[in-house]
């Protein structure tokens, strides 16, 4: 009983915020301090690569060989060919360490190293295409318009949706005979998620178009730490972001139902995160951080972004109370011409 309670009150105790504010001013300040040289140690580190010619260039797969195998998937057809594909641009880039999208007006790209297996290529392209499905639909969004806990979930919903459409093209490329993509899933980290995909599209044909299969594999993807990476990229945006989101104290977006109702939108089928579940899309269960260093970071920013909210409040308050000073002069001048108006 004794050791129970003393669990609890190491679970409830907050963090020792010492050194919170001294490590998010060095990364802010990253010109003042040794930051000032990662561009040149990540040149010493990479110059190898860089300035050796690619001895395994012979073994890249071509670009038009993963757009014809994604082509064979109906949902991977209706990305690439589809109307949310105009002015988008697929590249290999050896700079960029697995995929990347690039958003924009008149031209849109997707990055990918060239350098990796045939099937994390193609699993790649998928996850970046529905990125930029994503971007068309206004789901696309930046997770540092909102709140801390609810960048958090906007952005591990963006993540989980991408990886869940990487896993329904594998499986629909899967039916069709090209099991590159599928074999390398099951190897990878998001083998628990693929074959809780696996386990109702197998089932149940229908799930496939129902939403019941992508749904499952949405919600498995929040069962497992590998959220904690995605939370530990967004948390190191907050510290670093140029525009101050620590000390803004301008209110922020609320997430809507709308928002993940155009996230949830497939090419085919029904919109998975607009049926009925054991939870909300928008549930902060989704949002909850259980990794002790994410969770004592998220809980400083949140501290000192209600600091500095109290702070310009109290400013405002002072001001206001500066402003309605009684002039007693004026006032003592007053009562006095009243009183000798009733003596007379």
């Amino acid at each position: 009983m004794g050791k129970d309670s003393n669990q609890e009150d190491q679970k409830s105790r907050k963090p020792k915020t010492k050194g919170f504010r001294r490590t998010s001013d060095r990364l802010r300040r990253g010109k003042e301090t040794n930051l000032s040289h990662r561009a040149s140690t990540d040149w010493s580190v990479d110059q190898e690569r860089v300035c050796t010619p690619d001895v395994r260039a012979a073994d890249i797969v071509p670009l038009k060989d993963l757009v014809e195998t994604i082509l064979q998937s109906r949902t991977g057809a209706s990305l690439l060919s589809g109307p949310e594909s105009k002015n988008l641009e697929i590249v290999y880039d050896t700079q960029t360490l697995a995929s990347q999208y690039y958003p924009g007006k008149e031209r849109r790209v997707i990055a990918l190293n060239p350098n990796r297996p045939r099937g994390d290529l193609l699993n790649l392209m998928s996850r970046e295409l529905r990125r930029a499905w994503q971007d068309t639909q206004g789901a696309l969004v930046n997770p540092l318009n909102f709140e801390p806990d609810e960048a958090i979930l906007v952005n591990r919903a963006q993540s989980a949706d991408a990886h869940m459409i990487s896993i329904k093209i594998a499986w629909e490329l899967k039916l069709v005979g090209e099991t590159d993509a599928w074999d390398y899933l099951l190897g990878s980290p998001l083998a628990d998620v693929g074959r809780t995909f696996e386990i109702k599209a197998s089932g149940d044909f229908r799930t496939l178009n129902n939403g019941e299969a992508a749904r499952a594999a949405y919600d498995r993807f929040f069962e497992d730490s590998r959220t904690r990476m995605h939370d530990k990229r967004i948390i190191h945006q907050m510290l670093l972001d140029e525009t101050g989101y620590i000390k803004s104290t301008e209110k922020r977006e609320k997430v809507s139902m709308e928002l993940f109702k155009r996230l949830g939108e497939l090419p085919h089928g029904r919109n998975y995160l607009s049926m009925k579940a054991k939870h909300m899309p928008t549930d902060m269960c989704y949002a909850t951080v259980e990794d002790r260093s994410n969770a004592n970071f998220l809980w400083f920013i949140k501290f000192e972004r209600s600091f500095q909210e109290k702070e310009l409040q109290m400013i405002q308050e002072s001001v206001k109370l500066s402003a309605e000073i009684v002039d007693f002069a004026k006032w003592s001048l007053a009562a006095r011409n009243r009183r000798v108006e009733k003596a007379s």
